[in-house]
Protein backbone atom coordinates (compact mmCIF):
# COMPACT_ATOMS: atom_id res chain seq x y z
CA UNK A 1 0.00 0.00 0.00
CA UNK A 2 1.39 3.38 -1.04
CA UNK A 3 0.87 6.81 0.50
CA UNK A 4 -1.15 7.68 -2.60
CA UNK A 5 -3.47 4.74 -1.89
CA UNK A 6 -4.20 6.03 1.62
CA UNK A 7 -4.77 9.59 0.46
CA UNK A 8 -7.04 8.47 -2.37
CA UNK A 9 -9.02 6.23 0.01
CA UNK A 10 -9.58 9.21 2.31
CA UNK A 11 -10.66 11.28 -0.70
CA UNK A 12 -13.15 8.58 -1.73
CA UNK A 13 -14.60 8.40 1.79
CA UNK A 14 -14.98 12.17 1.79
CA UNK A 15 -16.73 12.02 -1.61
CA UNK A 16 -19.12 9.29 -0.42
CA UNK A 17 -19.82 11.24 2.78
CA UNK A 18 -20.68 14.36 0.79
CA UNK A 19 -22.78 12.30 -1.63
CA UNK A 20 -24.84 10.85 1.26
CA UNK A 21 -25.58 14.24 2.79
CA UNK A 22 -26.02 16.09 -0.52
CA UNK A 23 -27.74 13.58 -2.75
CA UNK A 24 -27.56 15.45 -6.04
CA UNK A 25 -26.49 14.51 -9.54
CA UNK A 26 -23.18 16.35 -9.27
CA UNK A 27 -22.12 14.75 -5.99
CA UNK A 28 -23.17 11.30 -7.16
CA UNK A 29 -21.20 11.77 -10.39
CA UNK A 30 -18.10 12.84 -8.48
CA UNK A 31 -18.38 9.84 -6.12
CA UNK A 32 -18.81 7.54 -9.11
CA UNK A 33 -15.71 8.96 -10.81
CA UNK A 34 -13.69 8.60 -7.60
CA UNK A 35 -14.70 4.95 -7.34
CA UNK A 36 -14.15 4.25 -11.05
CA UNK A 37 -10.67 5.83 -11.39
CA UNK A 38 -8.83 3.23 -9.24
CA UNK A 39 -10.15 0.47 -11.51
CA UNK A 40 -8.78 2.29 -14.55
CA UNK A 41 -5.42 2.88 -12.85
CA UNK A 42 -5.16 -0.77 -11.80
CA UNK A 43 -5.90 -1.96 -15.32
CA UNK A 44 -3.31 0.52 -16.59
CA UNK A 45 -0.64 -1.07 -14.36
CA UNK A 46 -1.60 -4.60 -15.40
CA UNK A 47 -1.16 -3.57 -19.02
CA UNK A 48 2.07 -1.58 -18.56
CA UNK A 49 3.89 -4.17 -16.43
CA UNK A 50 4.39 -6.27 -19.56
CA UNK A 51 5.60 -3.26 -21.55
CA UNK A 52 8.35 -2.10 -19.18
CA UNK A 53 11.68 -3.88 -18.77
CA UNK A 54 14.58 -2.97 -16.49
CA UNK A 55 18.19 -4.16 -16.21
CA UNK A 56 21.19 -3.13 -14.14
CA UNK A 57 24.80 -2.76 -15.23
CA UNK A 58 28.05 -1.24 -13.98
CA UNK A 59 29.58 0.63 -16.91
CA UNK A 60 32.53 1.84 -14.84
CA UNK A 61 33.71 -0.79 -12.30
CA UNK A 62 36.29 1.57 -10.81
CA UNK A 63 36.25 5.19 -9.70
CA UNK A 64 39.19 7.16 -8.33
CA UNK A 65 38.73 9.87 -5.74
CA UNK A 66 39.92 13.35 -6.68
CA UNK A 67 40.79 14.15 -3.08
CA UNK A 68 41.06 12.01 0.03
CA UNK A 69 38.85 14.45 1.94
CA UNK A 70 36.06 14.37 -0.64
CA UNK A 71 33.67 11.50 -1.34
CA UNK A 72 33.85 9.44 -4.50
CA UNK A 73 30.76 9.18 -6.68
CA UNK A 74 30.31 5.52 -7.56
CA UNK A 75 27.64 4.90 -10.18
CA UNK A 76 25.75 2.04 -11.76
CA UNK A 77 23.19 2.24 -14.56
CA UNK A 78 19.53 1.27 -14.44
CA UNK A 79 18.45 0.69 -18.06
CA UNK A 80 14.71 1.02 -18.74
CA UNK A 81 12.65 0.43 -21.86
CA UNK A 82 9.00 1.36 -22.46
CA UNK A 83 7.71 -0.60 -25.44
CA UNK A 84 4.31 1.10 -25.36
CA UNK A 85 4.16 3.76 -28.07
CA UNK A 86 1.44 5.87 -26.41
CA UNK A 87 1.51 5.72 -22.60
CA UNK A 88 4.54 6.98 -20.65
CA UNK A 89 5.57 6.00 -17.16
CA UNK A 90 5.63 9.18 -15.10
CA UNK A 91 6.74 7.65 -11.83
CA UNK A 92 8.90 4.71 -10.90
CA UNK A 93 11.08 4.01 -7.88
CA UNK A 94 14.14 1.77 -7.55
CA UNK A 95 15.12 0.69 -4.05
CA UNK A 96 18.89 0.35 -3.72
CA UNK A 97 21.06 -1.23 -1.02
CA UNK A 98 24.82 -0.68 -0.86
CA UNK A 99 27.63 -1.87 1.37
CA UNK A 100 31.38 -1.38 1.62
CA UNK A 101 32.73 -4.38 3.52
CA UNK A 102 36.25 -2.98 3.84
CA UNK A 103 35.16 0.27 5.51
CA UNK A 104 32.01 -1.10 7.13
CA UNK A 105 29.69 1.47 5.51
CA UNK A 106 26.23 0.52 4.29
CA UNK A 107 22.90 2.15 3.53
CA UNK A 108 19.72 2.27 1.47
CA UNK A 109 18.33 4.80 -0.95
CA UNK A 110 15.39 5.36 -3.30
CA UNK A 111 15.91 6.47 -6.88
CA UNK A 112 13.01 7.93 -8.84
CA UNK A 113 12.71 7.63 -12.62
CA UNK A 114 10.33 8.14 -15.54
CA UNK A 115 10.24 6.70 -19.08
CA UNK A 116 8.64 8.31 -22.10
CA UNK A 117 6.40 6.30 -24.41
CA UNK A 118 8.32 4.11 -26.85
CA UNK A 119 11.70 5.14 -25.47
CA UNK A 120 14.74 3.66 -23.74
CA UNK A 121 16.39 5.44 -20.86
CA UNK A 122 19.52 4.94 -18.78
CA UNK A 123 19.13 6.21 -15.22
CA UNK A 124 22.44 6.64 -13.36
CA UNK A 125 22.32 5.60 -9.72
CA UNK A 126 25.03 7.55 -7.91
CA UNK A 127 26.22 6.49 -4.45
CA UNK A 128 28.53 8.96 -2.65
CA UNK A 129 31.19 7.03 -0.72
CA UNK A 130 33.63 8.64 1.70
CA UNK A 131 36.08 5.75 2.05
CA UNK A 132 37.98 3.38 -0.20
CA UNK A 133 36.82 -0.18 -0.72
CA UNK A 134 34.77 -2.50 -2.89
CA UNK A 135 31.31 -0.95 -3.01
CA UNK A 136 28.63 -3.57 -3.64
CA UNK A 137 25.40 -2.03 -4.99
CA UNK A 138 22.21 -4.06 -5.27
CA UNK A 139 18.97 -2.90 -6.84
CA UNK A 140 16.52 -4.72 -4.61
CA UNK A 141 13.26 -3.74 -6.30
CA UNK A 142 12.00 -1.68 -9.24
CA UNK A 143 8.37 -0.53 -9.10
CA UNK A 144 6.17 1.51 -11.41
CA UNK A 145 3.17 3.61 -10.35
CA UNK A 146 -0.05 4.66 -12.03
CA UNK A 147 -0.67 8.31 -12.84
CA UNK A 148 -2.38 8.96 -9.49
CA UNK A 149 0.14 6.94 -7.44
CA UNK A 150 -2.69 4.81 -6.08
CA UNK A 151 -1.12 1.48 -6.98
CA UNK A 152 2.41 0.22 -7.55
CA UNK A 153 3.62 -2.86 -9.41
CA UNK A 154 7.02 -4.53 -9.05
CA UNK A 155 8.58 -5.18 -12.47
CA UNK A 156 11.88 -6.59 -11.16
CA UNK A 157 13.74 -7.38 -7.97
CA UNK A 158 17.03 -8.74 -6.64
CA UNK A 159 19.08 -7.75 -9.66
CA UNK A 160 22.69 -9.01 -9.87
CA UNK A 161 24.97 -7.21 -7.44
CA UNK A 162 27.27 -4.63 -9.03
CA UNK A 163 30.74 -3.90 -7.67
CA UNK A 164 32.57 -0.59 -7.97
CA UNK A 165 36.11 -0.19 -6.65
CA UNK A 166 36.62 3.08 -4.76
CA UNK A 167 40.30 3.94 -5.23
CA UNK A 168 42.28 6.85 -3.75
CA UNK A 169 44.29 9.45 -5.64
CA UNK A 170 47.91 8.40 -6.10
CA UNK A 171 50.60 9.79 -3.82
CA UNK A 172 54.37 10.11 -4.27
CA UNK A 173 56.51 7.91 -2.04
CA UNK A 174 60.28 7.82 -1.79
CA UNK A 175 61.46 4.43 -3.03
CA UNK A 176 65.16 3.63 -3.27
CA UNK A 177 65.68 1.73 -6.52
CA UNK A 178 68.73 -0.08 -5.17
CA UNK A 179 66.55 -1.64 -2.44
CA UNK A 180 63.40 -2.64 -4.26
CA UNK A 181 65.04 -3.76 -7.49
CA UNK A 182 66.24 -6.95 -5.76
CA UNK A 183 69.57 -7.67 -7.43
CA UNK A 184 70.45 -11.35 -7.81
CA UNK A 185 73.23 -13.57 -9.14
CA UNK A 186 70.79 -16.20 -10.35
CA UNK A 187 69.47 -16.60 -13.90
CA UNK A 188 66.62 -14.21 -14.57
CA UNK A 189 64.61 -12.84 -17.45
CA UNK A 190 64.36 -9.43 -15.78
CA UNK A 191 67.12 -6.83 -15.86
CA UNK A 192 67.63 -3.43 -14.28
CA UNK A 193 66.81 -0.36 -16.33
CA UNK A 194 69.05 1.83 -14.15
CA UNK A 195 72.16 -0.14 -13.19
CA UNK A 196 74.62 -2.12 -15.28
CA UNK A 197 75.87 -5.55 -14.29
CA UNK A 198 77.91 -8.50 -15.52
CA UNK A 199 75.29 -10.52 -17.36
CA UNK A 200 76.41 -10.68 -21.04
CA UNK A 201 73.09 -12.15 -22.21
CA UNK A 202 71.46 -8.70 -22.12
CA UNK A 203 73.11 -5.44 -23.23
CA UNK A 204 72.61 -2.55 -20.83
CA UNK A 205 74.59 0.09 -22.75
CA UNK A 206 77.20 0.55 -25.48
CA UNK A 207 79.92 3.16 -24.91
CA UNK A 208 83.45 4.06 -25.88
CA UNK A 209 86.33 2.00 -24.54
CA UNK A 210 87.88 3.19 -21.24
CA UNK A 211 91.00 2.06 -19.40
CA UNK A 212 90.32 -1.06 -17.38
CA UNK A 213 87.58 -2.46 -19.63
CA UNK A 214 87.87 -6.14 -20.44
CA UNK A 215 88.71 -7.14 -24.01
CA UNK A 216 85.81 -9.63 -23.98
CA UNK A 217 83.37 -6.71 -23.74
CA UNK A 218 84.54 -4.97 -26.94
CA UNK A 219 81.85 -4.78 -29.61
CA UNK A 220 84.04 -5.59 -32.63
CA UNK A 221 81.46 -5.10 -35.39
CA UNK A 222 80.40 -1.68 -34.14
CA UNK A 223 84.03 -0.72 -33.48
CA UNK A 224 84.95 -1.50 -37.08
CA UNK A 225 82.07 0.63 -38.37
CA UNK A 226 82.77 3.64 -36.14
CA UNK A 227 86.56 3.43 -36.16
CA UNK A 228 86.51 3.70 -32.34
CA UNK A 229 86.65 0.91 -29.81
CA UNK A 230 83.15 0.40 -28.40
CA UNK A 231 82.34 -1.63 -25.28
CA UNK A 232 79.17 -3.51 -24.30
CA UNK A 233 78.02 -3.18 -20.69
CA UNK A 234 76.13 -6.20 -19.39
CA UNK A 235 72.84 -5.96 -17.53
CA UNK A 236 72.07 -6.51 -13.87
CA UNK A 237 69.76 -9.51 -13.31
CA UNK A 238 66.79 -8.96 -11.01
CA UNK A 239 64.77 -11.45 -9.00
CA UNK A 240 61.42 -12.54 -10.38
CA UNK A 241 59.22 -10.30 -8.24
CA UNK A 242 59.21 -7.98 -5.26
CA UNK A 243 57.37 -9.40 -2.23
CA UNK A 244 55.10 -6.91 -0.46
CA UNK A 245 53.44 -7.72 2.87
CA UNK A 246 50.12 -5.90 3.35
CA UNK A 247 49.35 -5.50 7.04
CA UNK A 248 45.57 -5.16 7.40
CA UNK A 249 45.79 -4.00 11.01
CA UNK A 250 44.09 -0.59 11.28
CA UNK A 251 44.24 1.23 14.59
CA UNK A 252 41.99 3.95 16.00
CA UNK A 253 38.23 4.43 15.93
CA UNK A 254 35.72 6.52 14.03
CA UNK A 255 37.26 9.09 11.71
CA UNK A 256 40.80 8.13 12.72
CA UNK A 257 40.16 4.51 11.74
CA UNK A 258 38.85 5.55 8.33
CA UNK A 259 41.82 7.89 7.75
CA UNK A 260 44.27 5.11 8.54
CA UNK A 261 42.40 2.60 6.35
CA UNK A 262 42.38 5.07 3.45
CA UNK A 263 46.09 5.79 3.98
CA UNK A 264 46.81 2.06 3.76
CA UNK A 265 44.89 1.71 0.49
CA UNK A 266 46.48 4.86 -0.94
CA UNK A 267 49.96 3.58 -0.11
CA UNK A 268 49.40 0.14 -1.63
CA UNK A 269 47.83 1.62 -4.76
CA UNK A 270 50.48 4.28 -5.30
CA UNK A 271 53.47 2.02 -4.66
CA UNK A 272 52.10 -0.77 -6.84
CA UNK A 273 51.37 1.58 -9.74
CA UNK A 274 54.92 2.92 -9.42
CA UNK A 275 56.29 -0.63 -9.60
CA UNK A 276 54.10 -1.45 -12.61
CA UNK A 277 55.32 1.69 -14.37
CA UNK A 278 58.91 0.51 -13.83
CA UNK A 279 58.04 -3.07 -14.89
CA UNK A 280 58.64 -4.60 -11.46
CA UNK A 281 56.23 -7.51 -10.77
CA UNK A 282 55.00 -7.83 -7.20
CA UNK A 283 53.80 -10.63 -4.97
CA UNK A 284 51.17 -9.09 -2.68
CA UNK A 285 50.80 -11.04 0.58
CA UNK A 286 48.14 -10.52 3.26
CA UNK A 287 46.23 -12.57 5.83
CA UNK A 288 42.52 -13.25 5.44
CA UNK A 289 41.39 -13.91 9.01
CA UNK A 290 37.84 -14.85 7.93
CA UNK A 291 39.10 -17.72 5.77
CA UNK A 292 42.18 -18.27 7.97
CA UNK A 293 44.52 -18.29 4.98
CA UNK A 294 47.46 -16.24 3.75
CA UNK A 295 46.54 -14.76 0.38
CA UNK A 296 49.16 -14.14 -2.30
CA UNK A 297 48.58 -12.42 -5.64
CA UNK A 298 51.03 -11.74 -8.44
CA UNK A 299 50.63 -8.23 -9.90
CA UNK A 300 52.39 -7.29 -13.14
CA UNK A 301 49.76 -5.15 -14.88
CA UNK A 302 47.20 -2.57 -13.81
CA UNK A 303 44.28 -4.92 -14.48
CA UNK A 304 45.82 -7.48 -12.15
CA UNK A 305 46.22 -4.78 -9.52
CA UNK A 306 42.48 -4.06 -9.64
CA UNK A 307 41.70 -7.78 -9.41
CA UNK A 308 43.96 -7.97 -6.38
CA UNK A 309 42.13 -5.07 -4.73
CA UNK A 310 38.79 -6.82 -5.34
CA UNK A 311 40.04 -9.72 -3.21
CA UNK A 312 41.78 -7.49 -0.67
CA UNK A 313 38.69 -5.33 -0.09
CA UNK A 314 36.64 -8.40 0.75
CA UNK A 315 38.86 -8.96 3.78
CA UNK A 316 37.77 -6.94 6.81
CA UNK A 317 40.70 -5.13 8.52
CA UNK A 318 41.80 -6.34 11.95
CA UNK A 319 42.97 -4.68 15.17
CA UNK A 320 45.75 -7.20 15.89
CA UNK A 321 49.20 -5.93 14.75
CA UNK A 322 50.78 -9.38 15.10
CA UNK A 323 48.19 -11.24 13.04
CA UNK A 324 49.96 -11.14 9.66
CA UNK A 325 53.38 -12.13 11.02
CA UNK A 326 51.97 -14.99 13.10
CA UNK A 327 49.83 -16.29 10.26
CA UNK A 328 52.69 -16.16 7.75
CA UNK A 329 55.06 -18.01 10.07
CA UNK A 330 52.57 -20.87 10.56
CA UNK A 331 51.42 -20.94 6.95
CA UNK A 332 51.99 -24.28 5.18
CA UNK A 333 53.88 -22.52 2.39
CA UNK A 334 55.41 -19.86 4.56
CA UNK A 335 59.15 -19.37 4.09
CA UNK A 336 61.58 -16.59 4.96
CA UNK A 337 62.06 -14.37 1.92
CA UNK A 338 65.37 -12.92 0.82
CA UNK A 339 63.94 -9.40 1.12
CA UNK A 340 60.52 -7.80 1.20
CA UNK A 341 58.54 -4.60 1.79
CA UNK A 342 56.10 -4.37 4.72
CA UNK A 343 53.26 -1.83 4.36
CA UNK A 344 51.42 -0.85 7.52
CA UNK A 345 49.43 1.89 9.24
CA UNK A 346 49.80 0.38 12.70
CA UNK A 347 52.50 0.65 15.37
CA UNK A 348 54.73 -2.40 15.58
CA UNK A 349 57.57 -3.59 17.72
CA UNK A 350 60.86 -4.69 16.24
CA UNK A 351 60.13 -6.67 13.09
CA UNK A 352 63.80 -7.40 12.38
CA UNK A 353 63.65 -10.86 13.99
CA UNK A 354 60.10 -11.65 12.89
CA UNK A 355 61.20 -14.44 10.58
CA UNK A 356 59.59 -12.89 7.49
CA UNK A 357 62.90 -12.34 5.69
CA UNK A 358 66.46 -13.61 5.80
CA UNK A 359 68.15 -10.42 4.67
CA UNK A 360 66.24 -7.15 4.55
CA UNK A 361 62.73 -6.08 5.55
CA UNK A 362 61.76 -2.59 4.45
CA UNK A 363 59.00 -1.34 6.75
CA UNK A 364 56.92 1.58 5.52
CA UNK A 365 54.46 3.30 7.84
CA UNK A 366 51.99 4.76 5.35
CA UNK A 367 50.54 7.21 7.86
CA UNK A 368 53.66 9.39 7.71
CA UNK A 369 55.21 7.99 4.52
CA UNK A 370 58.48 7.28 6.30
CA UNK A 371 60.67 4.32 5.41
CA UNK A 372 62.71 2.31 7.85
CA UNK A 373 64.88 -0.57 6.69
CA UNK A 374 65.44 -3.20 9.29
Amino acid sequence: MTVGTILYALLCLMGIFICIFYLEFGTVAIAGILLFLPIVMFLFLIFMRTRITASVDSKNPMTEKDDMEKPARAAITLSLENRNKILPITKGIARVYYTNKFSGESGRMKVRFSVDAGRKRDRRIVVPMENCGDLAITVEKVRIYDYLSIFAWTIGKNYPRQHVLIMPPTKDFYLDRDKWYNETDEDSDRFSLYKKGDDPSEVFDIREYADGDKIQRIHWKLSSKTGTLMVKDGSLPLTKALHIFIDLCVSGSGEEWHRNANALVQGIYSISLYMIEHMVPQHMIWYNHEKDVVEERLVEHEEELLWMFQDLFRTRPTSDPTELVSAYQTWDQGRPLESAMYLTVCDHGDLENSGLTRNRLEVMDLRSSTTDTQ
